[in-house]
């Protein structure tokens, strides 16, 4: 029996943790994934403490995601060409590379340029990493799989927030060490572990255009595939909605419940990671309980429940509510986000062949994260024209019209009798 054949009926975790190559790519990521949790912390303190508005550190948050747009599509198209592991690896050496020179970096536009190159790591790990799962676990055990890497990943947003802030405080900048190194040890493991690469036409010669029609199969893919194409426009609402109003908790808790008081930064700095740790311990029993429970849960109702509690979370700022009102929301919204991003990623894992998986992820990404960078960017500049509570409200409106229009249209994204358009043979295949 090869690894990605399990003849139970029933897969286990127990099946998934056979596999040794899908194990190392999770220590991989143990390490890689602690480095995040810090680093998402920590470069929010350090802008905002840097420049002291909410704008600027949006534009940094920006130039981080706008790789996803202009390189996460190549990367993609790579990923179905050349070695996976080549690519992740060479990633993982990038955003360590990019990293290790903020504490020496007081310079706004400096940050901009780093925090792009840090994207062009992150954009770059992420298509080749998704495309390789399925096909290193298999489809029977992908769900339970994917919950495993969600988990470690929640698991340690659940623990950085509450370590980065403390981290940062003592160690002041230098704090962005942990994360280079981590990256290193990411890729060092990467390295010695056994990754499968798409099957292609080796003699076919990468060029400019091939690169551009294979980004054009994978997207004309993705759109012809109801499906894909229902969850790409709820990913357009999502990311919107998420992308004005994220960004703006910290400056919240800062500048609404502590009215800017700059004697009470630590404890908005604390404060702020309580609370993204309280949101990922939530998504950590989501995805537990929709590993165990899929069935019982179902995929449809898991979608809508995610993106409802999300905007209501969003919602209550308004009201400027206490700490823990918030924790408990935010809480809520994290057991349903974890169950509507597994839903998610199973249909992509049952929909997409592995041939073009790359590249299909990877234009996922860049169609969503264009939104993203757009609202990104306007997103503290809306706060400031129309107040912070004011923009996470109008985000929280924008969710549940988006989740309100597609739940008509899909009867509550009911896909059971959905028959798949036929998909002509890509050329080549």
């Amino acid at each position: 029996m090869t690894e990605n054949e399990i003849v139970s009926e029933e897969a286990s975790y127990r099946d998934v943790f056979k596999n040794k190559n899908f194990v190392k790519l999770l220590s991989g990521q143990l390490f890689s994934n602690v480095g995040d949790a810090v680093f998402r912390i920590a470069i929010v303190l350090y802008v905002y403490s840097l420049t002291g508005s909410a704008a600027q550190m949006t534009f940094v948050l920006a130039a981080q995601t706008l790789p996803w747009i202009l390189i996460g599509p190549i990367s993609g198209v790579l990923a179905d060409r050349i070695s996976r592991k080549t690519i992740m690896v060479t990633a993982d050496f990038i955003r360590a590379a990019s990293i290790i020179a903020i504490p020496f970096i007081n310079t706004f536009y400096i940050l901009l340029i780093i925090a792009f190159i840090d994207g062009v790591g992150s954009s770059s790990f992420s298509a080749p990493r998704s495309a390789a799962i399925p096909e290193m676990v298999g489809l029977k055990l992908y769900v339970k799989a994917i919950s495993i890497s969600r988990l470690i990943f929640q698991t340690l947003a659940v623990l950085g927030p509450l370590m980065a802030a403390p981290i940062y405080a003592f160690f002041g900048p230098p704090a962005f060490w942990i994360t280079s190194g981590c990256y290193v040890l990411s890729g060092a493991i990467i390295l010695l572990t056994t990754i499968p690469s798409a099957s292609r036409d080796k003699e076919e010669k990468l060029t400019v255009r091939t690169i551009f029609s294979d980004l054009g199969e994978g997207l004309g893919f993705l759109f012809r595939q109801r499906i894909i194409r229902v969850l790409l426009i709820l990913f357009t609402f999502v990311v919107i909605g998420s992308a004005f109003a994220g960004p703006l908790i910290y400056p919240w808790i800062f500048e609404i419940r502590h009215s800017g008081n700059v004697a009470l930064e630590q404890v908005a700095n604390i404060e702020y990671g309580i609370v993204g740790a309280v949101v990922a311990l939530g998504t950590v029993i989501g995805n537990i309980l929709f590993a165990k429970f899929e069935k019982q849960i179902g995929r449809n109702r898991a979608i809508v429940a995610g993106v409802v509690a999300l905007a209501v979370y969003y919602m209550i700022f308004i009201f400027t509510p206490s700490i823990y009102v918030i924790g408990v929301f935010g809480f809520i919204s994290g057991v349903m986000l974890g169950m509507h991003s597994l839903s998610i990623n199973a249909y992509f894992a049952e929909e997409v062949p592995n041939e073009i998986r790359g590249r299909a992820y990877s234009a996922t990404n860049a169609y969503i994260q264009i939104f993203s960078v757009a609202c990104l960017s306007l997103s503290g500049l809306t706060s400031e024209a129309i107040g912070i509570a004011n923009t996470m409200l109008m985000a929280s409106g924008i969710l549940l019209l988006g989740i309100i229009l597609l739940s008509i249209k899909t009867r509550l994204f009911n896909f059971t009798n959905v028959k798949t358009e036929t998909i002509a043979p890509l050329p080549g295949d």
